[in-house]
């Protein structure tokens, strides 16, 4: 598996994430994510500075992605090769992974853009298997490590061998991992639920971000991580700061402290 210094130094955050994860707050923030969305990838360690900064517990879900309702290709095969419908759609697509890896950079986030499309629907349930635990960020950083790390030519996101392997790495109880992520199986039903809860609250894409706006008592969903400046904003006006100095300004460029 890809492994390098700087892929351990952010596994080794672990402890940190799940302390975070932990926290009950006096309001939830929903995220959705997809483990093939390199923006999703980067927006983990950003979003959980919310819970560091304010009482608001966050609510890590999966949603599953697909490619021809993005526009990044016009079919999906057998061969799981992308068909851009135009020029300008494959202009998109080699962006939308350019600018990830500008992003990513910032976060000493190994990134490789994608050998073929990606298929993570049996991801998410095991995603949602390892949160039954508690482990699912510490599960899809690993995964997110592993795949983006090599353009996911070292990790392969349909394997339940290699799933399992990850789930064990970070932690997780494997003994009901075959009958949970089965097709047609608990993990299928509450990965459609989660779906399902997203569509009903405007998603878009990955990463997704819906909360309860404490001034008016709406529910709001946000596509995007440049969001997080404006849900930490409503946060600091709704006196849910942890801290005097809990800011509510954040930046896309967000990097982690060093040392």
């Amino acid at each position: 598996m890809h492994s390098t210094p700087a892929v351990n130094a952010i596994m080794a955050e672990q402890t940190d994430w799940q302390t975070l994860l932990a926290q009950s707050g006096e309001t939830t923030l929903d995220v959705y994510i997809d483990l093939k969305s390199p923006h999703a990838y980067l927006a983990i360690r950003p979003t959980l500075e919310i819970a560091r900064d304010f009482n608001v517990s966050i609510n890590f879900q999966p949603y599953t992605l697909s490619y021809t309702k993005l526009g990044l290709t016009r079919s999906v095969g057998t061969d799981m090769q992308r068909r851009p419908a135009s020029a300008a759609a494959d202009r998109k697509a080699r962006m939308y992974y350019a600018t990830a890896r500008e992003y990513a950079a910032l976060q000493n986030l190994p990134l490789r853009s994608p050998h073929r499309l990606l298929d993570s629907d049996l991801a998410h349930r095991v995603f949602l298997f390892a949160k039954r635990q508690n482990l699912e960020i510490p599960f899809a950083m690993w995964v997110y490590l592993q795949g983006w790390g090599s353009g996911w030519r070292a990790f392969e996101l349909e394997s339940p061998d290699q799933l399992r392997t990850a789930c064990s790495e970070v932690g997780v109880d494997v003994s009901a991992f075959d009958t949970y992520t089965q097709d047609g199986g608990e993990g299928s039903a509450s990965l459609q639920t989660s779906m399902t809860t997203a569509e009903e609250n405007g998603f878009v894409g990955a990463p997704h971000y819906v909360f309860r706006d404490p001034k008016n008592d709406t529910v709001v969903g946000l596509f995007g991580r440049e969001h997080l400046a404006l849900i930490r904003s409503k946060y600091k006006a709704a006196g849910f700061a942890k801290h005097a100095d809990s800011k509510a300004e954040f930046s896309h460029a967000w990097q982690p402290l060093q040392g």
